[in-house]
């Protein structure tokens, strides 16, 4: 016989209060608290490096890159979520419970680990779909030279696999190029 599991439901204030005060970046989904933690040196690598590369390209303009502890408002499902990496233009802020909370990216990107691809893959992807500033989505993915880009196109998400070495990742406003080797660097999934 398999054992089931307990679980709690919390409400929207309570999360609240909870994200606010702790130490601990949680997601809130359908009631139940999600601990975003204790990523491995791959991911941490991942992030870094577009985040770096994100940062040097925006350098003077309007847009400004934020990482993994700046949460993201959706408008369907989770409230509230904490993408790897997001990018905004003229970032807007609201302000819940004491935590400035971006309105307005133009950019989110998840870093796939195999416990959390299905989720970004899937709900959470639906969930960012409703933000309607929106344009780019990116998933990387951990374990193997492999960036997924879906581009908002005016009757769907257009997805790219980029899986070459010396492609690269771009967008077009504002115009960004990085390349999965930069990427990649110092994971040890390229020499």
């Amino acid at each position: 016989m398999s054992a089931l599991r307990e679980t709690r439901f919390i409400s929207l204030e309570d999360y609240l209060a909870i994200d606010r005060d702790s130490p601990e970046r949680h997601e809130f989904r359908n009631g139940e608290l999600f601990c975003k933690g204790g990523a491995q040196p791959e991911h941490n690598a991942i992030c870094l490096n577009l985040g770096s590369e994100l940062r040097a390209q925006l350098r003077g303009g309007l847009c400004r890159a934020f990482p993994s502890d700046q949460r993201v408002k959706v408008n369907a499902g989770s409230p509230y979520l904490y993408p790897d990496l997001s990018m905004a233009c003229e970032p807007r802020f609201v302000v819940i419970n004491g935590l400035r909370t971006l309105v307005n990216p133009v950019l989110v990107v998840e870093v796939m680990s195999p416990s959390t691809a299905e989720n970004d893959r899937g709900a959470k992807f639906l969930q960012y779909q409703t933000i309607t500033s929106l344009r780019d989505y990116v998933l990387i993915d951990s374990t193997e030279l492999a960036v997924l880009h879906y581009r908002k196109r005016p009757s769907c998400w257009e997805p790219r696999l980029i899986d070459r070495l010396d492609a690269e990742l771009t967008l077009d406003d504002p115009a960004i190029a990085v390349s999965l080797a930069e990427i990649y660097l110092d994971t040890g999934l390229v020499s």
